[in-house]
């Protein structure tokens, strides 16, 4: 499946995690920023709600992803399988066409951004609700560089700045704002 998005702007997909980072007090993530290319008008990016039972980010909207585990060799590995645990994704059904640099969350621990397309419909999925409260398909247009803003916002006492997509029914800020402005997805020409 040709992708339908500029790539040549993202790093190659890392081939191994650190050594370091198997023994960091907080182990690294990986999250999957997934490109649907079937079924609906052009791109779009599958982002979820956070379910309000988890003990961190209740209720957030975000990429599917979470902490390095055992047999995890590489970023990719952690972000695919979450994907499956969460949405019910088949890794076998996603290709990997980059990554984005690692990019330091709140707690210090590095997030790993992995970047792939797939021909997956959202009938396909399956949420996971001990996870996840909803998905979201959102039209790439609506996540690129044009519909970016600035803003900030307090948090813990202490004052912190971000991106925001404001995608309608939903807004992205905080990380997976961050994410979505160093991968500048952007539609192929």
């Amino acid at each position: 499946m040709p992708p339908r998005v500029d790539t040549e702007h993202l790093r190659p997909d890392p081939e191994s995690w650190d050594p370091v980072y198997f023994l960091a007090p907080r182990k690294p993530s990986a999250v999957a920023v997934i490109i649907f290319e079937s079924d609906l008008d052009g791109p779009h990016v599958l982002l979820t709600r956070r379910s309000t039972r988890l003990t961190s980010h209740k209720g957030q909207i975000g990429f599917p992803g979470g902490r390095l585990e055992a047999g995890d060799q590489r970023p990719r590995d952690t972000a695919l399988r979450e994907a499956a645990e969460e949405v019910g994704l088949d890794p076998a059904r996603v290709k990997v066409i980059g990554g984005v640099d690692p990019i330091p969350a709140l707690d210090g621990s590095l997030v790993y951004p992995v970047v792939g397309v797939t021909d997956a419909v959202i009938e396909d999925l399956t949420i996971n609700p001990a996870e996840v409260a909803g998905i979201y398909m959102i039209p790439l247009e609506k996540l690129m560089k044009g519909n970016r803003k600035r803003f900030s916002f307090n948090l813990f006492g202490c004052w912190r700045h971000s991106f925001l997509y404001d995608c309608g029914a939903i807004s992205v800020w905080g990380l997976s704002a961050e994410i979505l402005a160093k991968a500048d997805l952007r539609a192929a020409n």
